[in-house]
């Protein structure tokens, strides 16, 4: 999880997301979705935004970042059901 202060300072920012296919804040990439981890996406996505490895850097421990910059590769159609399963999380709220 997310450690020290000035942590929601970027969560208003919004962007069109390339998974989900709709605009969504940083504060949902930061925590995606419910699992309250980072989206293995999450540098690809903000770093023309804002200096986005700064900020995980601050607010990260060692094997979050690992995780992020090695994500473990799931089989396609895993990736395709947690896509429609956010999806429907959105659209549900």
């Amino acid at each position: 999880m997310f450690t020290k202060t000035m942590i929601h300072q970027h969560d208003k920012l919004s962007q069109r997301c390339r998974r989900l296919g709709s605009d969504i804040n940083f504060e949902y990439c930061r925590l995606h979705a419910a699992q309250g981890e980072p989206c293995s996406s999450i540098i690809q996505c903000w770093w023309e935004r804002f200096d986005v490895i700064s900020f995980l850097n601050e607010h990260l421990n060692s094997e979050q970042l690992k995780a992020l910059e090695q994500p473990q590769a799931k089989p396609k159609i895993t990736k395709l059901m947690e896509i429609i399963q956010e999806a429907q999380r959105r659209v549900s709220t």
